[in-house]
């Protein structure tokens, strides 16, 4: 029966030999610098076209992707669906770039420009096709990301599906927010909530 002892010690090692190989293999590789350009793309793209005047809602609506991403990354490794062979750092499966900046990002992007469920449903398809479709065939044919028990369409699906319940979990706290607000103590301490009541407001009018 193994110790704690044990675990530990083959978890350093297990990290000594994660750490050479990035070191040796990955780091300035041709395949890493595929992650590291599109991080700046992909960022340059953020401050360029988000909408400033509806901030708070959408890095709320991207936030919400990320925590989700964060879980699913790493169990889907675990679990051996899929495996990155291509770090941006030692240690940390590709959790960056791939949770906290193309997914959140790329949706971010889709949802600000989308006024209504119908329209959201087409920038949402769109989005998760170029992701699953595109991207991920190029990081499999680059060696970064590499495939077992999965498929682009699960990729699709996934990603599609987070980003709708993402925009649920938005227009419910907003609905919460506008509520509150309407009381005169809680608005005297509060900016207005204009973005939340632009994306309510935008809803229902579609639904009339």
């Amino acid at each position: 029966m193994p110790t704690l002892t044990d675990i530990l010690e083959t978890q350093r090692i297990l990290g000594n030999l994660l750490y050479s190989h990035w070191l040796s293999e990955e780091l300035f590789s041709f395949s890493w610098f595929s992650i590291v350009i599109p991080i700046i793309i992909f960022s340059a793209m953020f401050v360029i076209l988000v909408d400033k005047s509806r901030l708070r809602e959408l890095i709320l609506y991207g936030s919400l992707l990320a925590i989700a991403y964060s879980f699913i990354y790493p169990i889907a490794t675990t679990m051996i669906l899929w495996q990155f062979q291509i770090n941006l750092i030692p240690y940390i499966q590709n959790l960056v770039p791939f949770a906290f900046i193309f997914h959140p990002i790329l949706h971010i992007i889709a949802y600000q420009y989308a006024s209504s469920w119908k329209s959201f449903a087409i920038t949402n398809t769109i989005a998760a096709g170029l992701f699953a479709f595109v991207a991920l065939p190029i990081y499999v044919w680059l060696k970064v990301f590499q495939a077992y028990n999965w498929n682009y369409l699960y990729s699709f699906i996934l990603a599609w599906g987070i980003s709708f319940i993402a925009r649920a979990v938005v227009i419910w706290l907003a609905n919460i927010e506008q509520r509150h607000s309407e009381q005169p103590s809680r608005a005297s301490l509060s900016p207005t909530l204009q973005p939340a009541m632009k994306l309510l407001n935008q809803d229902d009018e579609n639904e009339q």
